[in-house]
């Protein structure tokens, strides 16, 4: 018997360790998903996740980062987790995925005038547009935009931008005719009284996809990933998820959080 206790706690000792302070990569702000108050932080994708961390017995450490940067953080091992990642083969190397916390539907919101005759990313793709279009450096758009960017005559129309916050400025600023943005982020900011939104409408649809948790397959643990999947479909069924989205709909645009279907590598 003592033979076997010293084997286990040789066994245990050996293991790699690892730190229940969850590293999230953050932007300055994203409303509703990540609001900046202060020092502090808030919105519907912190409060998800600071709930699901509870849930596991860890806490949440925010580290600000642009999104292209923070996606080179995690590949060194800097980070742990990040938001609103849409599942694609290659990502699954480096992420488990947990969720999804929504089902993103991205738009083109912009000046009509400026896209005339435009109803798709299909004739986007065949007509191309005179209108400037902003979009965020290092996201996916869906197999249709990845094509378009990939055609140099339609790729000039392109503009790429380190972060929400810049490429909004750019649309308000009138640098260019239209951003590529998450529709309920669309209805939140166009409701801020000191913008001048009136002149810029959803044209239409660019690409819909659930997107998740990543977290980091480099710096947990296979244990700590089954942890994680396990309370987010806990927290799911009870309804305490869901209860977190309450508290940011809108009277005119409300989202239900999608069923559970982590993609999680063992």
């Amino acid at each position: 018997m003592h033979y076997l206790t010293f084997y286990l706690a040789c066994l245990l000792l050996s293991l790699p360790s690892y730190s229940c302070v969850l590293r999230m990569g953050i932007e300055t702000s994203f409303a509703p998903y990540i609001i900046q108050q202060g020092n502090s932080w808030r919105g519907v994708n912190v409060e998800l996740l600071q709930r699901l961390a509870q849930e596991v017995g860890c806490e949440l450490e925010f580290i600000h980062s642009p999104w292209l940067r923070s996606l080179r953080l995690i590949e060194q091992g800097e980070l742990d987790v990040l938001s609103h990642l849409s599942y694609n083969d290659e990502r699954s190397k480096s992420f488990a995925f947990i969720g999804p916390h929504q089902l993103e539907e991205i738009y083109l919101v912009g000046q009509p005038q400026a896209f005339s005759g435009l109803s798709s990313v299909s004739q986007l793709r065949k007509a191309g547009t005179s209108g400037i279009i902003a979009l965020l450096n290092g996201a996916y758009y869906g197999e249709e935009l990845e094509a378009v960017l990939n055609d140099a005559k339609n790729r000039t129309r392109f503009v790429f931008i380190r972060g929400n916050e810049d490429k909004q400025a750019l649309l308000l600023n009138g640098r260019v005719h239209g951003v590529l943005e998450d529709i309920a982020a669309y209805h939140y900011w166009k409701k801020q009284s000191e913008l001048p939104t009136a002149a810029y409408v959803p044209l239409f649809p660019v690409y819909q996809s659930p997107v998740f948790f990543g977290f980091n397959r480099k710096t947990l643990s296979v244990i700590q990933l089954k942890q994680l999947e396990q309370a987010w479909q806990k927290l799911y069924a009870e309804g305490t998820l869901q209860a977190i989205l309450q508290a940011y709909q809108l009277a005119d645009y409300q989202w239900q959080l999608p069923e559970p279907a982590s993609f999680v590598p063992y």
